[in-house]
């Protein structure tokens, strides 16, 4: 089947039974990453991802989170929301956002076979302990969704808009968990692109915080 080049979904994706349960549960920063999945994903020939431990390493790299995070999210992708499924060794997607004929079916989570130069051991690597900056924020109170949501606010910016990183002050965690918390994941990385895109917007403030907030309540 020939890549994708749109997805095709309805702005109330967000409230399909399954998406809303991964809010819940991972909040913005589940979202975001699920997309990012899906993406690409519908880049790949087949819209599948090749499903074997490397290329899962690889794909929690493109998304941006740590490597135990990453896979605790998918395993709940998979088993938990039924929002992707494993189908003849790739990983694809329960939900239709092309043109199919009828849905995919969730499949059973089969472990990879692991190829001529990886071992047995390195298909169930330890966890990787926490960071440190996870670390300080436990310490202070906050919970792994609050951190979760501000490291994924500072990944966007650095991402989507490095004029902002360079020239603003980085949003602190409250500040990250307000945004999120209040605004939809899709208006956030819409209000990100524009600051890149338009230095005057930059240069009103002197903190990413406000200069997000400018443009998401005008």
């Amino acid at each position: 089947m020939p890549r994708a080049k749109t997805l095709r979904h309805s702005v109330n994706t967000r409230h399909n039974e399954k998406i809303a349960a991964l809010v819940g549960d991972h909040g913005p920063a589940g979202y975001g990453a699920y997309w990012m999945i899906l993406e690409i994903m519908h880049r790949e020939e087949r819209m599948g991802i090749e499903y074997t431990e490397k290329r899962m390493k690889r794909l929690g790299g493109q998304v941006g989170m740590e490597r135990a995070a990453f896979a605790q999210l998918l395993e709940d992708m998979i088993a938990v929301y039924e929002l992707l499924a494993v189908e003849d060794n790739h990983l694809v997607s329960t939900l239709s956002y092309t043109r199919r004929s009828k849905p995919r079916q969730a499949a059973v989570i089969v472990a990879p076979e692991p190829t001529t130069d990886e071992t047995p051991a390195e298909q169930a690597p330890a966890p990787e302990p926490e960071d440190e900056e996870t670390k300080r924020y436990i310490g202070k109170g906050y919970n792994r969704n609050d951190i979760e949501m501000h490291k994924w606010l500072k990944r966007m910016i650095s991402w989507r808009s490095p004029g902002m990183e360079r020239f603003l002050m980085s949003p602190l965690i409250d500040q990250s968990i307000y945004i999120c918390n209040n605004y939809p994941p899709d208006d956030i990385l819409a209000a990100i692109d524009e600051l890149q895109e338009n230095a005057d917007l930059r240069n009103r403030t002197s903190t990413s915080y406000d200069a997000i907030r400018r443009v998401l309540d005008k």
